[in-house]
């Protein structure tokens, strides 16, 4: 991307568990600008997992608690709170104007939605996705606009692909999809290409970390996490 982080526009879509962990990071690196998308409320059940909300936010609409939050301790970024979930009708007018997409939605046909439309549009886009204590994250259409998600996977997603149960998600492994996402993002906005068609598979219940390098040369880093005796 050509924009220079302190006059870039970023959509972060889905503010729940990954996104809750992603905007303070996000905020963080000097956007001109962030828009929130999500159409959904803070409900109790949330606070364990959504570390950015308090009880007090119970009721609110997700993208105005979060913006309330972060709002004041980022003074200098332009927030656009935009409380509806994304659809085929909607989605193209939801990235309008946007230098970067972050998406953090937990549902498969939601990010092959973005995706595409972030593709048509030549828009980066940062995608992380988690499924129990087992991490993805990707950014497509970087310096590299050829780079797809439809490159990684083959066939049909099961039944238990299509939503993602966030109950059974540990905070600690949204808080790993949001940094992974954030150091990428980071990159984007200085110039770099976020590792544009690279795709990370991190197992935190084993402590694997998977690197694909890239769906047709079929290149991997398989790597067991181990703690550093330097710590």
């Amino acid at each position: 991307m050509q924009q220079g982080k302190g006059s870039a526009g970023m959509v972060l879509i889905g503010v729940g568990g990954t996104g809750c962990a992603l905007l303070p990071l996000i905020s963080a690196l000097g956007p001109a600008s962030i828009r929130l998308v999500d159409g959904d409320t803070v409900e109790a059940g949330n606070l364990p997992r959504q570390r950015l909300f308090a009880p007090d936010d119970v009721g609110k609409l997700k993208v105005v608690a979060a913006m309330e939050r972060i709002g004041p301790v980022a003074p200098g970024i332009h927030w656009d709170p935009v409380a509806h979930f994304i659809d085929a009708a909607n989605i193209t007018a939801m990235l309008e104007g946007s230098d970067l997409v972050a998406d953090c939605t937990d549902d498969l046909a939601a990010r092959a939605l973005v995706e595409r439309t972030c593709r048509s549009m030549n828009i980066p886009l940062v995608s992380g996705a988690v499924h129990g204590h087992q991490v993805q994250v990707i950014t497509c259409h970087g310096a590299d606009h050829s780079r797809r998600r439809e490159g990684f996977f083959r066939g049909r997603a099961s039944e238990d692909q299509l939503g993602c149960d966030m109950q059974r998600v540990p905070a600690a492994v949204t808080t790993l999809t949001a940094s992974l996402m954030a150091l990428r993002i980071a990159d984007l906005l200085v110039g770099g290409d976020g590792l544009a068609g690279v795709m990370d598979l991190v197992d935190a219940e084993h402590g694997r970390w998977m690197r694909i390098m890239g769906p047709d040369a079929g290149e991997f880093m398989d790597t067991p996490i181990r703690p550093s005796h330097h710590a």
